[in-house]
C-alpha cells in the first residue's frame, strides 16, 4: 500500500483507472451486440462457402475446356496454314475486289445510260410537239365540222390516231364504232394533204368505198369537209354507191369505150 501519506492520493488514482476500465467494458459490451446482431448465421455462411467453392470448380473445368478446344483450333489453324489457306483468302479478296470494280462500271454505264434515256425521251417529246403541232392545227377545223370541237390523241411510238376527246371524256380508238374510226382516218389524210400542200407538195388523196359505216347526219357532213378541200387537194373517190354518193358533188368520171388512136 506504500507509505501512509500517499495512500490517499493513490485511492484516488485507482478510482479513477476504475471507471475509465468501467467504461471501455461497456463500449466494448456494446461493440459486442452491435456485431452480434450483423453476424451472418454460421450455416448460411458455410453453405455460401460451398456453393462459391463449387462454382469455382465449375469455372475451373470450363477452363480447362476451353484451353483444350483452343489447342485443337490453334492445331486447325496450323494446318490450314500449312495447305495455303492464306493464299485462297487472298485470291478471293482480290476476285472480290475485281467484282466491286465491275459493279462500279456497271453502275456508272447505267447512270449513264439513264440520262442519255431521259435525254431521247426529251427530244422524242419535243419532236412530237413539233411533228404533231401542225397537224393538229389542220385537223382542227375538220373535226369541228363534224364532231363539234372534238380532238384527237395520238400515239407516242406509232404516231396515229390512238382516241378521241369529246366533251372532256377520252375515248380509246378501239371503243369507237366503225364509222367513226373510218371518219378519223379520212380526216387525218386530209390533215397530211393539207400539211404536204402548204409545204408546195399536194399529193392526191384517194378514197376507195370510203364512209361505208357512216350514218347519214356524219356522211353529210363528210361530204361538206371533203368539198371544202376540193380547191386546195385533189381528192378521187371510188365507190359502187352511186346515190349514196350523188350528195358529194364534184366531176363525175365515167368509163367510155375508146380506142388508142383517140388518144
Amino acid at each position: 500500500a506504500g507509505p501512509a501519506e500517499a495512500r490517499t492520493a493513490g485511492r484516488a488514482a485507482l478510482s479513477r483507472a476504475l471507471a475509465a476500465c468501467e467504461e471501455d467494458r461497456l463500449a466494448a459490451e456494446a461493440r459486442q451486440a452491435a456485431l452480434a446482431a450483423e453476424a451472418t448465421d454460421p450455416a448460411l455462411a458455410a453453405a455460401a462457402v460451398a456453393r462459391g467453392e463449387k462454382a469455382l470448380g465449375n469455372l475451373r473445368e470450363e477452363a480447362g475446356r476451353l484451353a483444350t478446344e483452343i489447342a485443337k483450333l490453334r492445331g486447325r489453324l496450323e494446318r490450314a496454314a500449312a495447305e495455303g489457306l492464306a493464299e485462297r483468302v487472298a485470291a478471293l479478296e482480290g476476285r472480290v475486289a475485281a467484282a466491286r470494280g465491275r459493279r462500279d462500271r456497271v453502275q456508272a454505264e447505267c447512270m449513264a445510260l439513264a440520262r442519255l434515256k431521259s435525254a431521247l425521251e426529251a427530244a422524242g417529246a419535243a419532236a412530237r410537239a413539233r411533228y404533231f403541232a401542225p397537224l393538229e392545227r389542220e385537223l382542227e377545223p375538220l373535226l369541228e365540222l363534224v364532231y363539234g370541237g372534238a380532238a384527237l390523241e395520238f400515239g407516242a411510238e406509232s404516231l396515229a390516231p390512238v382516241g378521241m376527246v369529246r366533251g372532256g371524256q377520252r375515248e380509246p380508238l378501239g371503243r369507237l364504232s366503225g364509222g367513226t374510226r373510218e371518219q378519223i382516218a379520212i380526216l387525218t389524210r386530209l390533215a397530211f394533204a393539207r400539211l404536204l400542200a402548204r409545204g408546195g407538195t399536194a399529193p392526191p388523196v384517194i378514197l376507195d368505198d370510203a364512209l361505208i359505216f357512216s350514218d347519214d347526219d356524219r356522211i353529210e357532213a363528210m361530204f361538206t369537209v371533203l368539198a371544202a378541200q376540193m380547191e386546195a387537194l385533189q381528192i378521187i373517190v371510188f365507190t359502187c354507191r352511186q346515190r349514196a354518193f350523188a350528195g358529194l358533188g364534184g366531176n363525175l368520171l365515167r368509163l367510155e369505150p375508146w380506142t388508142p388512136a383517140e388518144v
